[in-house]
């Protein structure tokens, strides 16, 4: 029998199957914001629905939930910010106890402190409290001068592996590995056969439990950086990659997306998540830039070992049988985790699913 915790809203499917009377609901938000419509087919400012408050900040719609969060669950703010500093990565590096990660895109005028008059922040927080119980949150240098729109970013070897979305032609994107005892970084990869990507997005590491040599390294491109009007048009599909540093090698591994994004492994390597976040276009203009018809869907893939007699070094696992794992009701599933228990964790619209 799971715990009941009173920080935990229960809202099983049977408390929405049917709506009564007409209403509407924009997809970019919650399922708390579906409203009623009137007699003269126009939304209201009601709707059948109550927003949890504060004291429930966590909704089951599963009792299994309950198994997740504990007995007791809550959150605490470790840091703030009145402008988008927390966006993406979330790499935990345990010999330090610090979590890295990355705003959203920015903009500046100082020409002088930044090269770009868009750019990305690349920070750090530690996880240790000081004498005074709070955390220390602080803002890095670029490691090189290759990390520039700082991204999603991974554990690899111990060190912050970040997906650099790079600027115009003059920084390529590319995967950039931060050593985190010295703070400098080094590139791996920034092209595929001389063809730049587009924005690389996400990165994550298959088998990351063993020898470095035995590791790929997986991650997506989306054409983001041309439709947020800093880098040029797409020369790639939108594709996922596999990477084997040691050697160079590079394959592509999944294609057949409008903006693949967040990228994760099972526990056991045996199946591979990866977002498509086509609901967002990003195109300047568009009359419809986020669009219920398209995808906000993370789908999962079977990791198949290469033949029988084929270098591992050299040939990367395929990802075959794609199916859709999930569908986000709010928005897209952006960033993506997983846990030990094998549970999927996605950044949306209206919060972590």
């Amino acid at each position: 029998m799971p715990n009941m915790s009173s920080s935990v809203l229960s809202f099983p499917a049977s408390s929405h199957v049917v709506i009564n009377g007409s209403f509407y609901r924009d997809p970019s938000y919650s399922l708390w914001s579906t409203v009623y419509v009137n007699a003269s087919g126009n939304v209201t400012t009601s709707g059948p629905f109550t927003y949890p408050n504060a004291s429930t900040p966590f909704v089951a719609s599963v009792s299994d939930f309950y198994d997740v969060v504990g007995d007791g669950a809550s959150l605490e703010v470790v840091a703030r910010a009145e402008y988008a500093a927390f966006h993406e990565a979330g790499v935990y590096i345990s010999s330090t106890n610090e979590v890295y990660f990355t705003s959203n895109k920015l903009n500046t005028t100082n020409a002088t402190e930044y090269r770009f008059p868009s750019y990305g922040q690349f920070s750090k927080i530690s996880l240790t409290p000081s004498a005074n119980g709070t955390y220390e949150w602080s803002t890095l240098l670029p490691p090189s001068d290759q990390l520039v729109m700082p991204n999603g970013g991974t554990v690899y070897n111990g060190q912050v592996l970040m997906a650099a979305q790079g600027y115009g032609l003059d920084v390529a994107s590319s995967l950039v590995l931060v050593d985190p005892a010295t703070g400098k970084g080094r590139t791996l990869v920034n092209n595929f056969y001389g063809r730049v990507f587009n924005s690389i997005n996400d990165v994550a590491v298959l088998f990351a439990n063993r020898a470095v040599d035995e590791q790929w390294v997986f991650f997506t491109d989306p054409p983001y950086g041309y439709f947020q009007g800093f880098k040029p048009y797409p020369s790639l599909p939108a594709q996922v990659y596999a990477f084997h540093p040691p050697t160079g090698t590079i394959r592509v591994v999944a294609d057949g997306f409008e903006r693949p994004n967040g990228i994760q492994f099972s526990e056991d390597y045996k199946t591979c998540y990866i977002s498509d976040t086509g609901f967002i276009s990003a195109v300047a203009g568009d009359p419809h830039p986020a669009d219920g018809r398209r995808p906000g869907t993370i789908y999962a893939y079977d990791v198949v070992a290469p033949p029988e007699g084929a270098d591992p070094k050299l040939v990367p696992p395929t990802l075959t049988n794609r199916r859709v794992f999930a569908f986000a009701d709010s928005g897209m599933p952006d960033g993506i985790k997983v846990d030990t228990a094998g549970n999927v964790y996605a950044g949306c619209f209206d919060g972590v699913h």
